[in-house]
This record gives structure tokens, sequence and C-alpha cells, in this order.
């Protein structure tokens, strides 16, 4: 069963910035959108975004290129690391005939609620010849499992991010403006620099995950909000 987002925000570290000041440049900017209870960073959300492996892959990418495959800590809650524990059996299984670290068995995977990046790239990665896949979201499709049965959010999520506000959350994603909060930069990640060969607004691009988190309603609401903001 996929963790909820209230159960991932309850058990996972809140981000420590204040975003009030970047909600209200937002508002102050006719920039801030609604859909649903969730309020959108437009400008973040309309961002180009392609997501295409093969320009970020470690031995394949430009310098100074980064990957969210390979080069950031993914840190999990609890409940997460219980279902990959639980999953492990399959997932050695489904990673063996692809990837020679888990030849035999499974390797340590995780180091404290942080996945493990040996060889330079997450654990779970498997490197295909078009770029790193996901070893897990793999599997769930392989085995017919409901997204986020063993996949973490936060690997879902990228470039999302989200901001619990108190009384209300902020849906932004990885972008200039939020460098100041401790995002990491954009200029990292091919995907969202805009150099992809078929860039689309961000939304776009991770709109099954939008509906698969937050229902189709809030989707629907995402995409439409987006759609006029671009159009403007």
């Amino acid at each position: 069963m996929a963790l909820s987002l209230d159960a991932w925000l309850g058990q996972g570290d809140p981000l420590e910035a204040d975003w009030s000041g970047h909600v209200n440049r937002l508002a102050m900017r006719g920039q801030l959108g609604a859909a649903g209870d969730l309020l959108l960073d437009l400008p973040a959300l309309a961002a180009p975004y392609a997501c295409e492996p093969d320009t970020c892959t470690p031995g394949r990418r430009a310098p100074r290129t980064r990957s969210c495959c390979a080069d950031l800590d993914v840190e999990l809650a609890p409940a997460e690391v219980a279902a990959i524990e639980a999953h492990l059996p399959a997932i050695a299984a489904s990673m063996a005939p692809v990837d020679p670290r888990w030849a035999e068995g499974a390797p340590t995977w995780q180091d404290a609620g942080t996945l493990s990046r040996p060889g330079k790239r997450c654990v779970f990665a498997v490197a295909a010849e078009d770029g790193l896949r996901c070893g897990l979201h793999r599997l769930e499709d392989a085995d017919g499992l409901p997204r986020g049965t063993v996949k973490p959010l936060p690997c879902r999520l990228f470039p999302l991010i989200v901001v619990d506000l108190g009384d209300q959350r902020l849906l932004t994603a990885v972008s200039r403006a939020n460098i100041r909060n401790g995002a990491p930069s954009p200029r990292w990640f091919p995907c969202l620099r805009g150099d992809a060969r078929r860039p689309a607004p961000l939304a776009e691009g991770v709109m099954d995950t939008i509906a698969e988190v937050w229902g189709a309603r809030v989707a629907r609401g995402v995409r439409k909000a987006v759609r006029e903001f671009t159009a403007d």
C-alpha cells in the first residue's frame, strides 16, 4: 500500500525554511494559483521540463550535470523503509539480472533511512540503454503493484516540492526562485534547464504523479491553472 502524502509529511523531516515570503511574492505578482485546497507556485509549475535520462546518466552526462537518481539524498519515512524491507526478496530477484551490484543478493540499500548510492548511483537505479531507470518503478509495473507500493514518495515527486504551510500546502518545484529555501539549483539538471529536445510545462510532465498523489480532480485543477497562466 502506497504511503499517503499526509503520512509522509507526518513521518518525514519537514522543510525548515520559511516559505511565507515566497508565497507572499507569488500572491503580489498574481502568480499564486490554487487547485482545491492546494496552493500552486505557477512559475515553477510552468517552467520547461522533460525527463530524458540519457542526458543526466553518469558516464554520459555533460560536465556539471546532476541526476536525481545519482546525486540527491533520498530520506525515507519509517513506513517506506518497512515497505522496501517487506518486498526485498522480490526486489533482489528483479534487480539481480540487470544490475551486478545485486548479483550476490541485496547490497546495503539504506543508511539511517537514506538510500545508498553504491557506484555513485541509487542502489535501485538500473543502468539501461537509454539511461538510468528506477528498479522499484520497474518492479511495481511488472507485478501490477500500485505506484508507491515500494517506490518512495520523494522519488515519485521529483522535481515537485510540497511545502506544509500549516493551514495549507504549497505545490512548487525545483526552480531558481526556491534556491534560497534550500532547494537544489535547476541548473544542475538537464530536465529543468529547458535544453531538452521537446520541453513542456513541468506540471504536464508530472501530471500522472499529481493525479496519483492528490487525485484526478486536483490534477485537472492544476492543469487548468498552469495552462491559463502560460496563456497570459
